[in-house]
């Protein structure tokens, strides 16, 4: 790809630039400062945005822990016989592990049966905590806002879920946790000057807060800050802090607990920033700008030759990263750009052989898992529903002894084109080797996967026409659908492989679905 036309050299531009640029350099910086300070205001911005997320994720990663905690209790023997006091024993354990507040295990009608902060026995309130009626009716842990504690007599916030039996509930769990809990995931190191970082409850209650008037703890926000976060996710806006400094706040809300970790960064801090910018930019191009003068034909000589020996290092990147360069100014810089160009098309075509099979070019079986992964934590997130379909031919190593393997690579490339165009834009496919197909099935559950099921093996088994042959074969297929017992990719795909070797046993040209309720393991 050549560059055309007659382009400046770099002791040309120089040349140009610096007697242009003399009188108006001074405006000429402050201008580029402003807009320096603004991108890099903006970065900041984004920066500190992506902090918040990261808390909030930190903050789901505190509340998951304990949710899991609990759930391991609540399926304790001793619960499931009545040994409360064993039970309870247990629920000390957990609170240590766990630094809790308390376990409380109460009745439906909100009596406690036990509280770690009392010893065994000991007379109980009654108490039903936040959330505690749509509790009864979820199938969910509720994450409550801040509280003050029957027993306890402090705020604190806690995780519930509850025990069900024969689809009613028995017992309701509680671990509750002090808001000192939440202290440990605010950033309290290396943060800009004046920062404050911290965490709302789901109704806008200060549960934690690192710096500042920590007596806020246990108070609302105001109502007009508690407007701006409404019905977002995440975001920023300016305000003042609780001693009236003008800032800004930057938030992110847990989808999962709807519980807001904040930051604030005081406007001082931007306003700074630009100043000490805008301090040097009006002497320093001056003086730049004689200088430059001066050195103008040696200097761009030398930046000449630093650019065109970039180019050998530029092919390199190729099989690195991918570098998309458009036109450039300088003829030396276009010679960089081009050989990045090329570094490009070198690196797209290395990940595509990496990730795609090389005969149907279909998606190999790296990134086949690499997409069950992926859809799986979604799936997870989003309490999606997705199924693998497992593809074996019946019949191939046939077609491979009577017509040859060229034939049978032929028929491979038929099958990839069919199974495509079935699946459509709804699903990945992929080719794992030999004559073994998969299916990623997206958003899909069972009923989905069996139409597609029933839609391949026809389209398969229809006659392929290939020169003056035309062969015939079929398919059979295994399901598996995403249960709690296939926790990855590999898991996924073995339940869907072992459902296609029963359809195989029962007779081929048919699909079999994994069962999840047999042992987790078994198929039907």
């Amino acid at each position: 790809m050549k560059a055309f036309g007659w382009k400046p050299t770099i002791r040309t531009s120089l040349i140009i630039l610096v007697l242009a640029c003399i009188v108006p350099a001074a405006l000429a910086g402050t201008g580029l400062a402003y807009y320096s300070f603004k991108a890099e205001r903006q970065q900041l911005l984004d920066n500190t945005l992506a902090r918040a997320r990261a808390l909030t994720a930190a903050l789901d990663h505190e509340m998951i822990e304990a949710e899991g905690a609990i759930r391991a209790l609540g399926t304790s023997p001793s619960l499931t016989s009545g040994d409360f006091q064993g039970f309870y024993q247990q629920a000390i354990e957990v609170q240590a592990q766990q630094e809790a507040d308390n376990v409380v295990l109460s009745e439906p009608s909100g009596q406690q049966i036990i509280n770690t902060l009392l010893p065994y026995g000991a007379k109980l309130p009654f108490s039903r905590s936040p959330h505690f009626e749509k509790l009864l009716e979820a199938d969910h842990p509720m994450v409550t806002d801040l509280f003050v504690g029957a027993v306890s007599k402090q705020p604190h916030f806690s995780i519930q879920i509850p025990i069900r039996r024969d689809d009613h509930v028995m017992y309701t769990l509680t671990i509750g946790m002090f808001p000192k809990r939440i202290d440990q995931i605010l950033p309290q190191e290396n943060a800009p000057s004046g920062q404050v970082a911290g965490v709302l409850d789901s109704s806008g209650v200060i549960v934690a807060r690192t710096k500042g008037k920590v007596d806020l703890v246990g108070q609302k926000i105001p109502a007009e800050i508690q407007a701006q976060m409404a019905n977002r996710s995440e975001g920023y806006f300016p305000t003042k802090t609780a001693d009236g400094t003008p800032a800004i706040l930057l938030f992110s809300r847990s989808q999962t607990s709807h519980w807001v970790t904040y930051l604030t960064i005081p406007e001082a801090f931007f306003t700074q920033k630009l100043w000490d910018s805008l301090k040097w930019v009006v002497s320093i191009p001056l003086l730049l700008a004689a200088l430059v003068l001066t050195f103008v034909w040696r200097v761009g000589g030398a930046i000449a030759k630093s650019i065109t020996d970039l180019t050998a290092p530029a092919l390199a990147l190729g099989y690195g990263q991918e570098i998309n360069v458009g036109p450039l100014y300088l003829r030396e810089a276009d010679e960089v750009g081009q050989a990045l160009v090329e570094a490009s098309y070198l690196l797209k075509a290395a990940q595509y052989e990496a990730r795609h099979d090389k005969l149907t070019g279909l998606a190999n079986r790296a990134l086949f898992n690499e997409a069950v992964q992926g859809q799986m934590l979604l799936c997870k997130q989003m309490k999606a529903t997705m199924a693998v379909l497992y593809i074996d031919l019946d019949g191939f190593k046939a077609v491979n002894d009577t017509h040859g393997h060229s034939a049978g690579d032929e028929l491979l490339c038929s099958v990839a084109s069919r199974l495509s165009a079935s699946v459509g834009s709804s699903g990945v496919v992929a080719r794992l080797g030999g004559d073994e197909f998969a299916i990623l099935l997206a958003n899909s559950g069972n009923d989905d996967a069996r139409v597609l099921a029933e839609t391949l093996i026809e389209n398969v088994s229809a006659p392929h026409a290939m020169g003056h042959l035309s062969i015939s074969i079929s398919a059979s297929i295994g399901i598996a659908l995403l249960t709690e017992a296939s926790q990855t990719p590999h898991s996924l795909l073995r339940a869907a492989d072992e459902a296609m070797y029963r359809a195989k046993r029962a007779g081929r040209q048919r699909y079999v679905v994994a069962d999840p309720s047999l042992d987790r393991k078994s198929v039907v």
